[in-house]
């Protein structure tokens, strides 16, 4: 405001903040519904954070074109999804939906007993499937709940017409990001963090963990540089080296079993290989949740309502980039100064390649 030479008071920037019209909120929804078709693919982080003193967690949705920001009471599948759909889940029990709990470790009888229960290929509220299973005398355990309502909860994102439907989803290794897009990648840099994390003491143990390091990471540099001329016979001789890194067996019992879990998701990490287009990493996505993370160590905590949670909206409007047809955003406190003068709030935040 000062390079401006408008002089304003704390309780009118405040006023401002409070979003009392939910225009901040409407355009951070806008941006995510525009960001969410903007691509195949989206990144995806989380972190904790507190609204009205109770522990929420922060997620953080995006891709070159937008970063969005959701509070969600927690950072489960059925979070996920509602931060994906852009809404609270809904449930439905089709195919998709029996097919996903085959997966699983339930009975059989409670697919059974859920077709007997729930109507067929039909959306249902929250509470609309509660009220349902409550009726028919279904008790189902924490897990089995669980289990249930991701299936049901996948299986009606997936069956829905309204929003985008995100194809790729890449994050860390984290279960609740499992099985809920078509395909998922994961991060490389998040893989990595595990082997930074050993500590060995015998020195033969420390030089195979170096010798280990060094390799992933030149493997590493060598898919970025596939990203950018990608070509039959390197996406082949890539998949060889990627094999032979995660059959080493160095004697180092906790290295051993940490290339072990790396070979399980091989064609998570390795999904480059066939989507160039693919970042290798989710930098920018922790980037964008550290935002948070500083405003949580300034402010400790959000209230409902109050300019802290408004400038969580007015996150969501800050991009690097611009969406397909230049998504231009104009702050709240920028259009409460229209009448002295036309103020436009340009926020450009340029991607850090790594």
């Amino acid at each position: 405001m000062d390079e401006l030479g408008v002089q304003i008071g704390a309780g009118t920037i405040a006023r401002w903040l409070a979003d009392h019209d939910g225009r901040w909120e409407r355009e951070a929804k806008d941006i995510h519904v525009a960001g969410v078709a903007s691509s195949d693919w989206l990144a995806t982080d989380q972190t904790a954070t507190r609204v009205d003193g109770q522990n929420e967690v922060c997620h953080v949705l995006g891709n070159p074109f937008f970063t969005s920001y959701h509070m969600r009471p927690g950072g489960s599948r059925q979070d996920v999804v509602a931060v994906l759909w852009g809404q609270e889940p809904c449930f439905r029990l089709n195919e998709d939906a029996l097919a996903w709990m085959e997966a699983t470790s339930l009975s059989s009888s409670i697919p059974t007993r859920l077709l007997a229960l729930l109507p067929w290929d039909t959306e249902l509220t929250a509470a609309e499937l509660l009220a349902r299973l409550s009726e028919g005398g279904l008790r189902l355990n924490q897990q089995q709940h669980q289990q249930v309502w991701d299936a049901l909860a996948v299986a009606a994102y997936h069956a829905q017409k309204d929003r985008p439907i995100v194809r790729w989803l890449l994050s860390d290794d984290a279960a609740v990001y499992h099985a809920i897009t078509d395909e998922h990648a994961l991060c490389w840099v998040h893989d990595g963090r595990h082997y930074a994390k050993l500590s060995p003491v015998v020195p033969e143990h420390q030089r195979a963990l170096g010798d280990f390091r060094r390799d992933y990471w030149a493997l590493y540099r060598e898919l970025l540089a596939f990203r950018q001329a990608p070509s039959k016979d390197e996406r082949s001789r890539l998949r060889r080296a990627f094999e032979a890194l995660v059959a080493r067996r160095t004697g180092y019992e906790d290295l051993d079993a940490r290339i072990a879990k790396t070979a399980v998701y091989r064609e998570l990490l390795l999904a480059v290989l066939n989507h160039p287009e693919l970042p290798l990493h989710n930098n920018d996505m922790e980037l964008a949740a550290r935002r948070r993370v500083r405003k949580r160590d300034v402010s400790f905590g959000l209230f409902l309502g109050s300019p802290a949670l408004s400038v969580s909206h007015l996150l969501s409007s800050r991009r690097k980039h611009t969406l397909a047809q230049e998504i231009e955003v104009r702050a709240t406190i920028g259009h409460a100064l229209d009448e002295l003068q036309t103020v436009y709030l340009a926020f450009d935040l340029p991607i850090a390649e790594r």
